[in-house]
């Protein structure tokens, strides 16, 4: 849901937040946290499977076998580098989100108006 803009005066424009389009940049924060997790913990998985694999043939003198690891390392990096930039774009949403709710809850507290405007 879009934020509901609205006019406080002298030209300025607030958008209030609404408390569902909050939560759902905090659902979408957490969401693209735990993705990066698991996508992190596939990858070093996979590091850990192709260090084995590298010493396997190092000691068997063939390493024609490895290159389907690599391309899984490089595929795995390439969906970590993809999720992070989620994250980043999350967490900025989020921050904004938050920030504007600290400010129209400010705004709405007792002696937020401005002086000029009580006579």
């Amino acid at each position: 849901m879009p934020p509901v803009s609205w006019e406080p005066g002298h030209g300025m424009t607030a958008a209030l937040v609404s408390l569902p389009a909050y939560e759902a940049s905090l659902a979408e924060l957490e969401e693209a946290r735990l993705e990066l997790a698991g996508a992190r913990n596939r990858l070093m998985a996979l590091r850990e499977t192709l260090d084995q694999a590298l010493e396997q043939a190092y000691r068997q003198q063939s390493f024609g076998p490895l290159e389907h690891l690599f391309r899984q390392e490089e595929t795995a990096l390439a969906a970590c580098e993809a999720l992070a930039a989620r994250l980043a774009g999350a967490e900025e949403r989020w921050c904004l989100m938050r920030a504007a709710l600290a400010l129209e809850r400010a705004l709405a507290a007792p002696g937020a108006l401005p002086r000029h405007r009580l006579h």
